[in-house]
């Protein structure tokens, strides 16, 4: 049987910042900005940078503490997955149920990570087979633009009526 390390976030009342703990330890942080939905990810030594790019066709630069590209996420906007493309391999990101409530990343030989935000979605947990910081801190960056996202479109009828 693989193991699998658990961790789990916590995000401030306002929802830009998460902390990422294994067992009670504070490992890392995610800062983000809403409005562009960039990021900044520290997981122990590691830092990543997210920087939302594209209008109609949006995808990610990721980029690590040096300011070098190493990799970015490009959007399915049908589906709500994403391709995640790093310098030697791929991963895809997909729900895991009809409810959104579920999150997955996966390589050809199967998942190595899933994502399970809190029904307060104040939080949540990350279970990992890969002993990766980088998939890490993808996984705590897209749990987040995905609640943003689908927090933007559920609120587009709330705008809808005060503009009328």
């Amino acid at each position: 049987m693989e193991k699998r390390s658990i961790y789990n976030w916590k995000n401030n009342f306002l929802g830009n910042k998460s902390k990422l703990y294994k067992q009670d330890s504070l490992i890392g942080s995610l800062e983000s900005n809403d409005w562009t939905l960039d990021a900044n990810v520290s997981i122990r030594s590691d830092q990543y940078r997210f920087i939302n790019k594209g209008l109609f066709n949006p995808y990610t630069e990721i980029r690590n503490k040096y300011g070098e590209l190493i990799g970015d996420i490009e959007y399915n906007n049908w589906t709500g997955g994403a391709t995640i493309s790093l310098v030697d391999r791929k991963y895809k990101w997909s729900t895991r149920n009809m409810w959104l409530s579920s999150w997955k990343i996966e390589d050809e030989q199967g998942e190595l990570v899933e994502i399970n935000p809190s029904v307060m979605g104040n939080g949540g947990t990350i279970e990992s087979k890969a002993n990766n910081e980088l998939l890490l801190s993808i996984s705590l960056y897209l749990q987040k633009r995905t609640t943003v996202m689908y927090s933007m479109i559920a609120l587009i009828p709330v705008f809808t009526i005060l503009l009328f």
